[in-house]
């Protein structure tokens, strides 16, 4: 007998606040605390760092609105997937889709990691400890696995157990970051001396800011996480709001970033930043002669860390989800759990995938930072182009005002920049030649193996692209 019974649908609790925590839980990582100083040693001076921010939230908000323009026209799940299925048909979406996973999941992986460094520094004597083997040089300690099997199990639980509690985790997890680097950054504002920020640049305009200009949309990732999540949007909140949203997290995170960033370079001379792997403890410490400033910023860089791991982790599960749902691959990812309401197959697999990291420790993850960039480069990519294709073929009868075609046009421009960025042999975020270009290649590929073993039947896609065709 034929079951008629509707399917079950994920949860609708996620409220503004919730898709604001997500935004800013992806976006606001431990940078402020780790990157400053390769930051502004990139830059060349804090002039040319100045620059690079705006010019970056500038690019960063003009390819948010490709998704804030486009959010309200297919309010599903899945983000890029769907969009980039509705322009370009299945395969583009299939691309899409498996890269929302990959950036996430090694994202995720990398988190993993980044906890058990920042423990170390947080406890010495954990560190060197109770050795298992080593991988490519690199010592895997049982501290390491213990730690990143304990992050992951946590976040897959709470993930698991509903979409309304994970939401406000995240939501008080940013609370607690940004009260305690707001109130380290006050203490910090008693010692800021403007002498430290001369000379204001030792590279020219052009190529120091950018240097730090290629670098800093990857820093600045994982807003767009929220179009992910629409399909669990609470019924009263709009996708406007939603859209809102994104666009002030991005804001929010940067110039958090900024103000961060410029405020260590006021607490030294800036060229000394990089010399000091944790410039903003080290010259608070300094300064103030009180060592619990040091506790305190790694405390909130361990809990931005789990933060971040839970956002990108929702990132994740939702694209394998969304991309199980429209039949690109089988569609044992997109069951929810009939009880908690989330995707449980999607976020088993996306916890036991992440859970050889620890195993296996850093040497065998350096590779895939790069990746993670140009896997950013096709997400962003496929919504800027989608948005562009579907305005021109819109026939609702609306013109399509002046104002919307240069934001297409200008994020398109923006693509292609962070495009040639990881292209050219000479740019600093450039794939190493032949192995980052093989690694890629393969775990594209590997999202098309699943699609090669899916159930034959057509996915919504394919019907949508023969539909429009």
């Amino acid at each position: 007998m034929k079951n008629n019974a509707a399917p079950i649908k994920l949860e609708r609790t996620i409220g503004f606040v919730g898709f604001l925590g997500m935004g800013i839980g992806c976006v606001f990582g431990s940078s402020w605390l780790l990157m400053t100083g390769i930051w502004m040693t990139a830059s060349g001076g804090p002039f040319n760092a100045l620059l690079a921010f705006v010019l970056g939230l500038a690019m960063l908000l003009v390819m948010a609105s490709s998704y804030t323009r486009i959010m309200p026209m297919f309010p599903e799940g899945g983000g890029e997937m769907h969009y980039a299925g509705r322009a370009f048909g299945e395969r583009a979406a299939l691309v899409a889709g498996w890269c929302g996973f990959l950036v996430n999941g090694v994202i995720c992986a990398w988190q993993t990691l980044a906890i058990v460094k920042m423990l170390y520094v947080l406890f010495p004597v954990l560190e060197g400890r109770n050795i298992l083997y080593s991988v490519g040089g690199q010592p895997v300690t049982l501290w390491a696995v213990l730690i990143g099997i304990a992050l992951i199990f946590g976040i897959a639980r709470l993930q698991y157990r509903g979409t309304k509690f994970f939401s406000k985790v995240q939501v008080v997890l940013m609370a607690i970051v940004i009260t305690m680097v707001v109130g380290a950054f006050i203490a910090g504002m008693l010692f800021f001396d403007p002498e430290n920020l001369t000379p204001f640049a030792v590279k020219s305009t052009f190529d120091g800011t950018i240097s730090l200009l290629v670098l800093l949309p990857f820093s600045i990732a994982g807003w767009e996480n929220i179009s992910k999540g629409v399909e669990e949007a609470s019924a009263s909140l709009s996708v406007k709001r939603i859209g809102q949203a994104m666009m002030l997290s991005i804001l929010i995170s940067t110039v958090l970033y900024g103000a961060l960033l410029f405020l260590q370079a006021g607490l030294m001379p800036w060229q000394e930043m990089a010399s000091t792997s944790i410039p903003f403890s080290d010259s608070l410490v300094r300064l103030t002669g009180v060592p619990a400033f040091r506790g305190i910023l790694l405390s909130a860089a361990v809990i931005n860390i789990i933060g971040v791991f839970n956002g990108m982790f929702f990132g994740a599960v939702r694209s394998l989800y969304a991309l199980g749902k429209a039949g690109l691959i089988p569609r044992c990812f997109a069951a929810v759990h009939p009880v908690y309401k989330t995707p449980g197959n999607a976020i088993l697999f996306v916890a036991l995938v992440i859970g050889i990291t620890p195993f296996v420790g850093s040497a065998v993850f350096a590779a895939l930072v790069n990746l993670a960039a140009f896997f950013y480069i096709l997400l962003w990519g496929s919504t800027v182009f989608s948005a562009y294709r579907l305005r021109k073929r819109s026939a609702d009868g609306q013109p399509v005002s002046f104002h919307a075609r240069a934001l297409d046009l200008m994020g398109i421009g923006v693509v292609l920049f962070l495009t040639l960025a990881m292209l050219l042999p000479s740019s600093p975020g450039a794939l190493h030649w032949p192995a980052e270009y093989a690694l890629l290649a393969l775990l594209i590929g590997s999202g098309f193996l699943f699609y090669a073993v899916r159930p034959k039947a057509e996915s919504i896609h394919g019907k949508e692209a023969a539909d429009s065709s």
